[in-house]
């Protein structure tokens, strides 16, 4: 039985390297954590050797070296790869209180994958915003329109029947009209 996501027409799933820069940064992190832990322990042989240093105090200050190595290894990366996403939960939050004008920033050096999504949740803004509009535009027609056909049946006139009747199905395909478009 396949996957919902193999259904879909043109979707194409990638096995290999799907996120390739952010693929590249984990693994960069990887080799420079085994290079800081290769270079500590070139470091304790050449002390061992050269100054008959062979303590357990050695391997101890080793083992901490190599602990901060991956500290400060994974605190440089995380702040690069999760910084962003503080932002974008500030200005999300921005958004979501009304100010449909506001759009999410990124920086030139964050990850290419955060600045895509950015950038496609922009485009869901811009879209939301448009559709804002337009929904007020037709709520302030539709509320003209209606105040008219009211104040024509408080008239009581049998004559204008037929013209309020036109006028509600008017109103009735705007409204169809534009739940179709949504």
């Amino acid at each position: 039985m396949q996957k919902e996501d193999s259904l879909k027409p043109g979707h194409v799933r990638q096995r290999h390297f799907c996120a390739r820069e952010l693929q590249f940064s984990v693994a960069l992190l990887i080799v420079l954590a085994l290079l800081g832990g290769m270079s500590l322990q070139a470091l304790s042989s050449l002390l061992s050797q050269h100054y008959g240093l062979d303590t357990p105090v050695l391997g101890i200050l080793l083992v901490i070296g190599y602990v901060a190595i991956v500290i400060l290894l994974a605190v440089f990366y995380t702040h690069r790869l999760i910084g962003p996403f503080v932002r974008l939960e500030y200005e999300m939050k921005l958004i979501s209180a009304g100010n449909l004008s506001r759009r999410l920033s990124m920086r030139t050096k964050d990850d290419l994958h955060i600045r895509n999504f950015a950038k496609h949740v922009n485009g869901c803004i811009d879209r939301l915003e448009e559709m804002s509009r337009e929904y007020n535009l037709l709520n302030s027609a539709l509320s003209k329109r209606l105040d008219y056909v009211t104040t024509e049946i408080s008239k009581g006139s049998e004559a204008d029947c037929a013209m309020i009747q036109q006028e509600i199905k008017a109103l009735q395909a705007e409204m169809r009209k534009l739940r179709e478009k949504w």
